[in-house]
């Protein structure tokens, strides 16, 4: 597998769930640190986690600074969890403590920071919480802190014996002795309109945006990750109220999210990008590239970050309103790192295709079909898959592809998919075609991506 040019990955071993990401603003320019759940040992994931740290100035260019924590002589795996910055201004992570054989029930221990986050040492304490008791929890774990009322606030994610998914809210005046609020949110397994949240909530994450409240959890079922789910809705300072339940994005390869304040303020989000499944020469696992949280009534929706703008090299093409055949446009042989935006006439224009080639084979292809509302993205021995494509504001309806070699991110205004592409990494071509004979393009325009 090739190593993708603008997605994160580690210079060796596994990495998976983002976590802990935090603006330091200084009079340098300030720089974000990323932590990652890692597996420094192979190319897949493994019960003796560590953390991994990468730092950058712009949330896109990443440098690998190292493993910040290892598992200590009572843990067989660092899980994951969050990061705060305590009322001293030292930086603490809370992460999930756990040891063999029931991995599934974590412990929340805490490692404080240096004031330059290079060096962080496990408390000498131990864990500051343990499952509780009551209500019974079948699995526990991903700590995500907020604070609140000069305090500080946390859920933990997990399962009830009875198949409900919950998440549970603890308090603290100071990180370390911790008090059970109750249940902050929770849901049937069974419960499935309009979408199944499954037994267990992994990795919570719990926020206020526009006056509203939100809950993304990663859902979990039958020992497997499932999808993302998002609620929007009340919050009385201990319990949540969900008013809507959404998938958070149109695909399932992202999965544990972290959300984050970027230095402008705005809530924003990293998730773990399942595909590819196949590891690369010596590492495996990449993260997404990050994207801006709004809400729309009761709807959360990510659109990519504008600082991915910032990638953007040479313009490869740029294609003017034109009424489209089957016989396809051709743009390329080019490097298979790309940005391309498409707009198409919203009413009686008729679908437009984007096919990714690589030498003679068809790797990926896109749909933009504006009557039925869809972009419908296809591959090689893979079933398809559809996310939404609303109408944007001046009534066009656009779609957004990142191509990074190997995998895709697709973006249409209200949605996000990604999806692993047949690409080998070699040189591709895109064409651009009307497969039911003739469609309006409003605009095509096609960047090579730099690489971070």
């Amino acid at each position: 597998m090739t190593r993708p040019r603008f997605h994160v990955t580690a210079p060796v071993g596994w990495i998976n769930d983002p976590l802990g990401v935090t603006w330091h603003g200084d009079a340098a320019g300030g720089r974000y640190e990323l932590f990652v759940q890692y597996n420094p040992d192979g190319t897949e994931w493994a019960p003796a986690c560590h953390w991994g740290q990468l730092r950058s100035a712009d949330l896109l260019r990443w440098e690998w600074t190292g493993t910040a924590l290892s598992p200590g002589p009572d843990e067989d795996g660092c899980w994951s969890g969050s990061v705060v910055v305590g009322d001293d201004g030292v930086p603490v992570i809370a992460y999930t403590s756990v040891r063999g054989p029931d991995l599934a029930a974590g412990r929340v221990a805490l490692a404080t920071g240096t004031a330059g986050w290079d060096r962080w040492t496990h408390d000498p304490g131990g864990p500051v919480l343990e499952p509780p008791t009551e209500p019974p929890m079948t699995h526990f774990r991903d700590p995500f802190l907020w604070r609140s009322d000069g305090g500080w606030r946390m859920a933990v994610g997990g399962g009830r014996p009875d198949g409900r998914a919950v998440a549970l809210q603890y308090s603290s005046a100071d990180l370390r002795s911790w008090h059970l609020d109750g249940v902050l949110a929770e849901r049937p397994t069974a419960e499935d309109d309009p979408l199944s949240t499954g037994s267990v909530w992994e990795c919570v994450q719990f926020f206020p945006l526009q006056g509203r409240w939100v809950l993304l959890v990663s859902a979990w079922e039958t020992g497997e990750p499932q999808r993302m789910a998002a609620a929007v809705g009340s919050y009385d300072g201990r319990r949540f109220t969900a008013h809507s339940w959404q998938r958070f994005t149109a695909t399932d390869s992202l999965y544990a999210a972290t959300t984050f304040l970027d230095a402008d303020g705005r809530r924003c989000a990293l998730s773990w990008l399942r595909e590819p499944a196949t590891p690369g020469n010596g590492w495996a696992g990449m993260l997404s590239v990050p994207v801006v949280l709004t809400l729309e009534g009761d709807r959360l929706v990510p659109a990519v970050h504008p600082a991915v703008d910032s990638l953007r090299g040479p313009l490869l093409a740029a294609l003017p309103a034109t009424a489209l055949t089957r016989d396809a446009v051709e743009i390329g042989p080019v490097e298979p790192f790309l940005d391309v935006v498409v707009a198409v006439d919203p009413t009686g224009g008729g679908p437009v295709r984007i096919a990714v080639r690589e030498q003679e084979r068809e790797v990926l292809a896109v749909l933009v079909d504006p009557d039925l509302g869809d972009v419908v993205v296809f591959r090689p021995h893979a079933n398809e898959e559809r996310i939404p494509l609303p109408a944007s504001a001046s009534g066009e309806r656009v779609v957004r592809l990142l191509l990074d070699a190997g995998i895709a991110e697709i973006a249409t205004g209200t949605d996000l998919g990604a999806v692993r592409s047949d690409a080998g990494g070699g040189s591709v071509s895109l064409e651009v075609s009307a497969p039911r004979g003739r469609a309006a393009l409003r605009a095509l325009t096609a960047y090579g991506m730099t690489r971070c």
